[in-house]
């Protein structure tokens, strides 16, 4: 895992207030079930909060080698081995503290909700957090980004457990969707992960080779690095291609905010909005579609320079 921390200069302000979001997500808010807690293994028993060092990792054993205070039965050198979701272990936490919820599960030690834990990287991801918050007080607490603005200051883990900042992709096209990696609706988060693959794969045919995909967790209570480094994998993604970002929820709460996605828990069901976006290569947004309902030649046609769109 690399430590490099992207570096760029103060975002645009979204200029939008609680009317503007109110009108753009009324009736758009839809409900996901969830199928549990993709984080940990189904009947560990957690023992606390722990802050390792990695050693090494194993992804066909799904391990990690660690070292730290609150190991339960270290060997003689002070290093265990535990079992991680396959993701954590493909995820580069060598040379790198982590923390993670350890417990036990059928007889073995494992690690679960596993986050980067460098002092470096946690300061970053708070730091953008508060200067994103700033804006949202500036503007009002319903403020949200919208075409024509530039996208907000963030500061995100992604997939490999790095930094990720919008203007670390300046002078490429993005899009951006957002969804939760637990989601059992087919037709909501699910259906929408597919739709970016294909995308992402007609994009390639089309020759269009400056655009980055980029998918936002909005539940980082379970969406860790390596939950999504899994999920990616399991839809077959383009890691070359693709930016899957998550971070704690206190920053996620003031992203989310930004981008005008709203989330709620009802009876254990997560009822949000959702949006897609493209993002063009000087870094604002150009176009935004609200909900679910969008399509794979919808978004290409937007993409390809000078090729008519139809008005959706």
């Amino acid at each position: 895992m690399g430590l490099t921390i992207f570096s760029f200069g103060r975002q645009g302000l979204p200029r939008h207030g609680a009317t503007a979001i109110i009108l753009a997500v009324a009736g758009v808010l839809s409900a996901c079930g969830q199928s549990g807690p993709s984080t940990a293994a189904s009947g560990a028993a957690p023992t606390g909060v722990v802050t390792l060092t990695v050693v090494s990792s194993d992804p066909k054993a799904s391990t990690l080698t660690v070292k730290g205070p609150g190991l339960p039965a270290p060997e003689k050198d002070g290093s265990e081995v535990l079992q991680v979701v396959r993701g954590d272990a493909l995820v580069g936490y060598a040379g790198h503290q982590i923390q993670g919820e350890l417990g036990k599960s059928e007889g073995a030690w494992r690690l679960d909700n596993v986050w980067p834990a460098d002092s470096s990287l946690v300061t970053t991801t708070a730091d953008a957090a508060k200067e994103v918050g700033g804006d949202l007080v500036e503007l009002g607490r319903k403020a949200y980004r919208d075409v024509g603005d530039t996208l907000p200051a963030f500061a995100l883990y992604n997939q490999n457990g790095e930094i990720m900042r919008p203007t670390a992709l300046r002078g490429r096209r993005l899009v951006i969707n957002f969804i939760f990696t637990n989601c059992t609706n087919a037709n909501m988060c699910p259906a929408n992960s597919q739709r970016m693959v294909q995308l992402e794969k007609e994009a390639k045919k089309a020759n269009l080779d400056n655009v980055t995909f980029i998918t936002i967790s909005f539940d980082p209570e379970r969406d860790t690095p390596g939950v999504l480094r899994q999920y990616a994998d399991s839809l077959g993604m383009d890691l070359a291609n693709f930016q899957l970002l998550t971070g704690p929820p206190d920053e996620m709460k003031v992203v989310l905010q930004e981008f005008g996605i709203l989330i709620k828990q009802e009876n254990g069901t997560l009822v949000h909005s959702m949006a897609t976006l493209i993002v063009s290569p000087e870094g604002r947004i150009t176009y935004r579609k609200e909900g679910e309902l969008w399509t794979v030649q919808e978004f290409l046609d937007r993409l390809t320079p000078s090729k008519p769109v139809a008005k959706s």
